[in-house]
């Protein structure tokens, strides 16, 4: 599929290989007529010849340069401590929980401190809240007003009458259709 958007994406590849001179030869022919035909690709071949050009050539530009002895042996060291096999540690339950801290805990250890400071302000909220007095003060006039209003509602209830139920003059009249056969009769007259 990423053929059909972009034709040339197969050869860029080859392309690469031809501009460093490691393509070979029978493959080479079919880079070169497509290059023959494709402006893109003749573009982008010419960028890669003028990276790749100067690096095929390193020896000749640097070859004057030579590192001294103390880091060739430096280098030798690291070779061969990166070939030596490290003996294998067993896991166990504190190495586990120290890994799980790493990498769960202290590289997120300022979001996790400020979840715990979110937790800090809220227990101390909770805590001071049911331990004031005008907290559980407050609920006892709070009842007493509803009960009023209940009452004040009742007394006005009953003073007022009834508006929900419509007059008898007011009510809607309700269309009761006529059977059928008393219609077929005024049809036939």
């Amino acid at each position: 599929m990423k053929w059909f958007f972009n034709p040339c994406g197969r050869y860029r590849r080859d392309l690469c290989l031809l501009a460093g001179g490691a393509l070979p030869a029978p493959e080479r022919d079919a880079i070169e007529s497509h290059l023959a035909a494709c402006a893109d690709c003749r573009k982008y071949y010419s960028e890669l010849k003028a990276v790749t050009v100067p690096l095929n050539n390193w020896q000749e530009n640097f070859s004057h340069i030579q590192p001294n002895p103390a880091i060739q042996q430096q280098w030798a060291r690291a070779i061969q401590a990166a070939g030596q096999l490290e003996p294998v540690r067993r896991l166990t339950l504190a190495m586990a929980f120290r890994d799980w801290w790493r990498e769960v805990v202290w590289s997120s250890r300022r979001v996790w401190a400020g979840l715990a400071m979110v937790w800090v302000v809220l227990i101390a909220a909770n805590v001071s809240l049911r331990e004031h007095p005008s907290a559980t003060a407050k609920s006892g006039p709070a009842m007493e007003v509803i009960l009023a209003l209940k009452d004040q509602q009742r007394i006005l209830a009953e003073l007022l009458p009834d508006r929900s139920a419509p007059p008898d003059a007011d009510q809607p009249k309700i269309f009761l259709p006529k059977p059928r056969t008393e219609r077929m009769d005024r049809l036939a007259a």
